[in-house]
């Protein structure tokens, strides 16, 4: 583990370690689930049912899908790094550091998810619009996805309020994620055709989002400021990202997961459709994990407090695939399998999507206290990026499977093509899941180490002056 380069000369910005310390209030703790609420709206939207608004309602072919959603994925998730590098860059306004781009950014990338949907159905060559529209997403994305993300360790020095503020975030994104999953087909299946339902759902989310990120910007308060006033250069962001192997571990372990998630998700209505022949279910399904979803959401902040991030963290990847191990040797008439190997799915994918924000502001200061500067965006972006390469690779992994097993939409699909969207929903997940964990294993940042950064970091605000 590399001992802290400190900086030449640390001219501070004016941090107040009692204001650093201090906690947010109820109201503000509203305003950051209001937030992450309008941004996994959209996300899950996407990862849920994009690939089967394609195929099944505009008619695309599922391998060309799956082409599409694995490489722009991954290719705009480079643009991640840029946007974490800029945010970082742009000039501070009265409302701090991040919460006014918030605001423009849930504007833009509310009006590109709609775009996403509608485009497709209204304009000729739907494929080739879809390529278009699908890159465009992903470069209006992250103008209020990393924001988001950076507030966390901008709000608050304290780790117990971190800690529930991470609580927080991965609750809101598992409801989130569970009540898109839940209404999403119901509603479009009110409306005389599902290309109307369709138009009519996003266009409504695309507008809650917009409304729900702006209540987040003038709701919340950012206290943590930078002990250092210069911005860190490229080559000091590099350094970051690259000197050891903290933020490497991080990142790749964290795209498994996402792309465990992705393809759990992408899969979920193909495999309630056709395995088990009741579209109805997906909404029960979602259900029944939502609950263990949110306990494992409110207990690993607490676990990760007694013991580390880092063995909880494992444990919450051994217990997702468990989870979907049951879902994999589960027949199709045994629900009461299907959904208990969901449920305990959903516990460990709870605890893990928690987790991942409290590693991340954990990292941030890790960071700050190892190579001088605090790099909230370019760290965020890290969160952007594998999200965007872990949900493009699971979906583009579940669309291959559909395409390799034969399956044909919104037909009686063969054998194969069953077991294909099986793999799918259940052999992907654990895959990768599995992936994570033994990844993971070589995290270095250890619950000691952690405590030293807190300390030494909170010393430093104490004892920080403004050079004259």
């Amino acid at each position: 583990m590399p001992f802290p380069v400190l900086a030449r000369t640390t001219r501070s910005a004016g941090p107040d370690p009692a204001v650093a310390a201090s906690v947010p209030g109820r109201a503000e703790q509203a305003g950051y689930f209001a937030g992450n609420l309008g941004n996994i709206m959209l996300s899950t939207t996407i990862s849920s049912f994009l690939l089967i608004y394609l195929t099944d309602v505009i008619g695309l072919a599922a391998g060309a899908v799956g082409v599409l959603l694995l490489v722009v994925r991954i290719v705009d998730a480079a643009v991640d790094p840029l946007a974490g590098y800029l945010l970082d860059h742009l000039p501070e306004t009265r409302k701090g550091r991040f919460r006014s781009y918030l605001t423009g950014g849930g504007v833009i990338g509310a009006a590109s998810f709609a775009a996403l949907f509608l485009g497709p159905a209204w304009l000729p060559a739907p494929l080739a619009f879809a390529w278009v529209l699908y890159l465009l997403w992903g470069v209006a994305f992250p103008m209020m996805d990393i924001p988001l993300n950076a507030l966390l360790p901008a709000i608050t020095a304290d780790p117990r309020a971190r800690g529930r503020l991470a609580g927080i975030k991965g609750f809101t994104y598992l409801f989130g994620t569970m009540l898109v999953t839940a209404i999403t087909l119901p509603i479009v299946d009110l409306f005389p055709s599902q290309r109307l339902g369709w138009q009519i759902y996003v266009g409504g989310l695309a507008v809650l989002s917009a409304c729900l990120t702006a209540l987040a910007a003038r709701g919340v308060r950012e206290r943590v400021r930078p002990l250092r006033a210069d911005r860190y250069t490229p080559r000091e962001l590099l350094r970051i990202f690259a000197s050891g192997r903290t933020v490497p571990v991080l990142l790749t372990a964290k795209v498994a997961t996402s792309a465990a998630t992705g393809a759990l998700l992408a899969a979920m209505p193909f495999y309630f459709t056709y395995n088990v022949g009741d579209k109805s279910m997906i909404t029960v399904a979602a259900l029944v994990m939502t609950v263990p979803m949110i306990a494992g959401s409110a207990t690993a902040p607490l676990l990760g407090r007694r013991t580390g991030l880092k063995p909880v963290y494992l444990a919450a990847l051994a217990i997702s695939a468990a989870g979907v191990g049951i879902v994999l040797l589960a027949p199709y008439d045994s629900m009461a399998a299907i959904l208990g190997g969901l449920a305990v799915a959903g516990l460990g994918l709870g605890m893990a999507l928690t987790l991942n924000y409290a590693l991340l502001a954990e990292l941030t200061d890790y960071a700050e206290w190892a190579h001088g500067h605090r790099a909230e965006g370019g760290l965020a972006s890290l969160a952007s990026f594998a999200a965007k390469a872990g949900g493009g690779l699971g979906a583009g992994l579940t669309a291959y499977l559909l395409s390799r097993s034969g399956y044909v939409a919104g037909a009686e699909q063969t054998a194969t093509a069953l077991d294909g969207i099986r793999y799918a929903q259940a052999a992907a997940p654990l895959a990768l899941a599995l992936i994570g964990a033994l990844v993971f294993l070589a995290y270095p940042l250890t619950p000691r180490l952690a405590a030293r950064v807190a300390a030494d970091l909170a010393a430093r605000r104490a004892t920080a002056t403004t050079p004259h």
